[in-house]
């Protein structure tokens, strides 16, 4: 209930979805903010990766409406990528209700810092690839792509913090969009296999509504300010957040904070 924890806390919750919720829609790996500021207002781990996906659902929506109004609207591209990432968002929130995720969060939490590495020294990866003559351009229906996206599903459904990023990677290496465009399509999609885990959690009675509404209510908001930012500062901007983001998503895989 609202009087079980000191009014600052409410603030704090609201405060920390609005920077992940920025962070999220112009990068990703919003949650390695939030998810502590759950556990810092009271509940466990896992009650906290349930909750965290309310304002992760509410965020992603409301970025993907401004996304469209906007004009930015790369949504006809993602649909042969979807059946993969709601089934992996199925099996990862299947798996976060059985499994300790403390051994894929060493996992990942080294990943991310490599992937941080590589960005850096391969900024590239963030342009659409431009098939040469007699070359054909990675497809998102080719076999390989959909294993892809349906582990990012996996891996979305069960931790979720940093799921973004890879995502983001795959709409521009294997669809063909650039950063901005990937990034709405980033956001859709996000609310897709987070929509599917959520209602895994629910039906297991793990989620916090009450906290979750108010990390929610923040991110909500700073996703609409993050569209903005993504559109109009573009490309540098979001490769500078994804490397950030990254490092933000290694700490907290890697128990740093």
């Amino acid at each position: 209930m609202f009087s079980e924890i000191p009014w600052w806390m409410h603030v704090l919750l609201v405060a920390s979805g609005f920077v992940a919720g920025f962070v999220n829609t112009v990068a990703g790996a919003g949650s390695a903010l939030t998810l502590p500021a759950l556990m810092f207002s009271g509940v466990d781990a896992a009650v906290a990766n349930a909750t965290n996906r309310v304002a992760v659902v509410v965020q992603t929506i409301g970025g993907t409406t401004a996304f469209h109004r906007r004009g930015v609207r790369p949504w006809r591209d993602c649909l042969s990528v979807v059946p993969a990432l709601a089934a992996g968002g199925l099996a990862g929130a299947w798996a976060a209700l059985r499994v300790s995720p403390g051994g894929l969060q060493v996992v990942f939490g080294g990943l991310f810092v490599v992937l941080a590495v590589l960005l850096l020294a391969k900024p590239r990866w963030l342009v659409p690839p431009n098939p040469g003559p007699g070359e054909t351009h990675p497809h998102a229906r080719s076999p390989a792509a959909q294993l892809l996206f349906f582990a990012t599903g996996v891996y979305g459904g069960f931790v979720q913090a940093g799921v973004g990023i890879p995502l983001l990677l795959l709409l521009v290496r294997f669809v063909g969009l650039d950063v901005v465009a990937g990034n709405a399509g980033k956001t859709v999609l996000t609310a897709v296999f987070t929509l599917v885990a959520l209602l895994v959690f629910q039906g297991a009675g793990a989620i916090d509504w009450v906290r979750g509404a108010e990390v929610a209510v923040g991110s909500l908001l700073g996703s609409l300010v993050g569209v903005e930012a993504a559109i109009r500062l573009g490309v540098e901007l979001i490769r500078r957040a994804v490397v950030v983001g990254l490092l933000l998503a290694a700490g907290r895989m890697l128990g740093v904070y």
